[in-house]
């Protein structure tokens, strides 16, 4: 029997938190609300700290992730709640396909796991859980996905639940906070009784959202350690073996989805209506919410929670006496378009509509459902309704636009910047996922392209093996590069694309939330961690022309590019290295430095030539206007001073100035 982990608390108390990697807790501080273990009480959370109570109440042990928006805060979560759990293995992996075999290996081993990412991320793990199926699980093993319909922070809105048609996988998609915990929390169950791993699907709002959570048990004893037993039959996927356990799959989905209606997650609420609604998700309240408004009292609905496999004889049944069912739910008619297989199959012949009153791409809301409800209904809304939307309308007309930018300080701000006038924008730009695909829009305005992750490096290597004469400048993150961009990287010096990668390097994976990335060094606390020798890698992969530079020294990082260029003989490779601003600043703000440093534009010398205020577009300098002239400053509470307005002004019109503060001892 492996070792075990004995939980004594029974109620909130002050509790010591652990310091590493970069999620530093004080000392004494108030216990996490997602740790209580206070059945009944109710908080108010997040659908993914809901997520991540769920797993706590099932007795997680091993958790992975590879950050991503919307579903970020699950891991940010349990990596802070190691301290009480100690018995939780928990890790940002490196991409979605190390996470998802972690968490596989862990459940083989006889410990629940989660893996979780965000629905692109699915792609790449995709091989690991098609696989997952066939072998099946020791102990229960929950797939999270937060998905993104309306791309709010993707490149993509990709329907993930039509991966379960051919990985067999359940689908999960709980429809209020309360769901998100208790979905997670017989996911895993779920999938120990099945034997296959379960997928909980939960998009943007629904992950972000904040409402109320009932919180129950947290279970007094779990494994710490479990063991592997050897299972050739299930874990060595060979010829007719293979065949083997893609039949064992197909009847474990069969299984469950004969005892569908029996477990709960699946609810009919009844009316007397002739035309009946299907839902699942967050969808569900958008649409009982807009039926309220269009008057519909007598609806028969059918909502969903688990929505593979779907059983046909509870949709048939919810169909019998019905004139129409239209189904409403995000993107691409999933729940759609197994219903009407399902009806066909048992030779009903009523009209099913879904895709063809509800858009196939773009986030569904109640404003959105309910007119195009309303049309298919002959049902016009309350003319209150149409007053607070024009209202609603003109208010917003008012608000002034706001564009995506890089934050006061960025490094990746004074890197764009130097790129521009190194190349004056006559190369190809081969951009990638990160912050800096913010250089797509102005003042920048370089950038050509951006897919998916790697599609910089993959996509240029490729390009310029049918290209002549073109210089071809790509973009990629450290978080990135070690995901995705290596492979491509080892591509391109192998076939000897003639190209420059700048690899951005600011130590954390900041679009998502800050997490650690291969080459962080130092966490938050200011304890030293293990990086990855990132030039070291380059070299041994074959990279012989490596450069170093500092992205606030402007007018080095500018020459380093410019001499890139002109060697035009194979991979060159520029790191722009300089940490977060937003990190750096917070552990500052923990260690103060022993002086303070400030700038200032001096205006009797600022000839307003705009390089600081247009093309390099700080957000901390500013435009005041004084008559009918005006000048530029810098906003002193803005400004982290950075240095690289002052590095590339031509007039040197921005000052520096430190001040030292006196060391107390000498003081006295």
């Amino acid at each position: 029997m492996g070792k075990r982990w004995k939980n004594s608390r029974t109620s909130p108390s002050s509790s010591k938190k652990s310091s590493d990697v970069g999620y530093p807790g004080k000392t004494d501080a108030p216990m996490n609300q997602l740790a209580e273990n206070t059945p009944g009480k109710v908080i108010l959370a997040m659908g993914n700290e809901a997520v991540v109570r769920g797993g706590l109440e099932a007795g997680l042990g091993y958790f992975s992730t590879y950050p991503g928006t919307p579903a970020s805060e699950i891991g940010v979560e349990y990596m802070k709640l190691r301290a009480e759990f100690p018995h939780i293995h928990a890790e940002f992996s490196v991409n979605e396909h190390v996470a998802a075999h972690g968490a596989q290996g862990a459940s083989w081993a006889g410990i629940r796991s989660m893996v979780t990412m965000k629905h692109v991320g699915m792609n790449v793990a995709a091989e690991v859980l098609h696989f997952a199926g066939y072998t099946g699980v020791k102990a229960g093993f929950l797939v999270v996905v937060g998905s993104d319909p309306g791309a709010t922070s993707s490149t993509s809105e990709q329907d993930d639940r039509w991966y379960s048609l051919h990985t067999h996988l359940p689908m999960l998609e709980p429809a209020s906070i309360q769901e998100a915990k208790d979905f997670t929390l017989r996911a895993f169950a779920l999938s120990e009784k099945y034997n296959v791993p379960v997928v909980l699907n939960a998009p943007s709002k629904l992950c972000h959202n904040i409402g109320s959570l009932a919180l129950g048990s947290l279970p007094t004893d779990v494994a710490v350690k479990g063991r592997f037993e050897r299972n050739p039959v299930r874990y060595i996927n060979l010829f007719a073996g293979s065949v083997a356990n893609h039949r064992r799959v197909i009847e474990s989905a069969a299984a469950l989805q004969a005892t569908a209606p029996s477990l709960g997650f699946n609810r009919v609420f009844p009316g007397t209506g002739k035309t009946g609604f299907i839902s699942s998700s967050i969808n569900f309240q958008y649409l009982m919410e807009s039926l309220a408004l269009l008057g519909v009292t007598d609806a028969p609905v059918l909502k969903l929670g688990l929505t593979f496999p779907i059983n046909a004889d509870e949709v048939a049944s919810f169909a019998n006496g019905l004139e129409r069912i239209i189904i409403v739910e995000d993107l691409e008619g999933f729940v759609e378009f197994q219903v009407k297989r399902l009806l066909y199959d048992r030779n009903v012949r009523i009209p099913i509509r879904g895709k063809e009153i509800f858009p196939a791409y773009g986030e569904l809301d109640p404003d959105v459902i309910s007119d195009l409800l309303g049309r298919e209904l002959s049902k016009p809304l309350p003319a209150r309704i149409g007053r607070a939307r024009e209202l609603s309308g003109k208010l917003t007309k008012d608000l002034p636009p706001r564009q995506g930018a890089f934050c006061i300080g960025c490094p990746h701000r004074a890197t764009l910047y130097s790129i521009v006038k190194a190349t004056d924008r006559k190369v190809i730009f081969a951009g990638d996922i990160g912050c800096y695909t913010l250089s797509c829009l102005p003042p920048f305005r370089a950038f050509d392209w951006v897919t998916c992750m790697n599609c910089g490096v993959g996509i240029a290597q490729g390009m310029l093996q049918k290209i002549e004469g073109e210089d071809v400048i790509a973009y990629v993150g450290d978080s990135t590069f070690f995901h995705s961009g290596i492979p491509g990287l080892i591509n391109a010096v192998q076939q000897n694309a003639d190209m420059v990668l700048v690899i951005l390097d600011n130590k954390w994976v900041a679009m998502t939330g800050h997490q650690p990335s291969p080459t962080t060094d130092v966490a938050i606390d200011g304890s030293k961690m293990k990086p990855v020798d990132l030039k070291g890698l380059l070299k041994s992969i074959g990279v012989s022309y490596v450069r170093t530079v500092n992205p606030f020294n402007i007018k080095a990082s500018t020459a380093a590019v410019k001499d890139a260029l002109r060697v035009k003989k194979g991979v060159r490779v520029v790191i722009a290295e300089q940490e977060c601003a937003l990190q750096h600043g917070r552990r500052v703000a923990r260690n103060p430095y022993d002086f303070e440093e400030y700038h200032q534009i001096d205006p009797g010398r600022c000839q307003k030539c705009n390089e600081c205020y247009i093309e390099l577009g700080c957000p901390a300098i500013r435009r005041k206007d004084s008559g009918a002239d005006y000048y530029y400053y810098i906003e002193e509470t803005a400004c982290l001073d950075c240095g690289a307005c002052r590095d590339l002004c031509p007039n040197g019109a921005i000052v520096r100035t430190e001040i030292r503060r006196m060391n107390k001892a000498a003081a006295k």
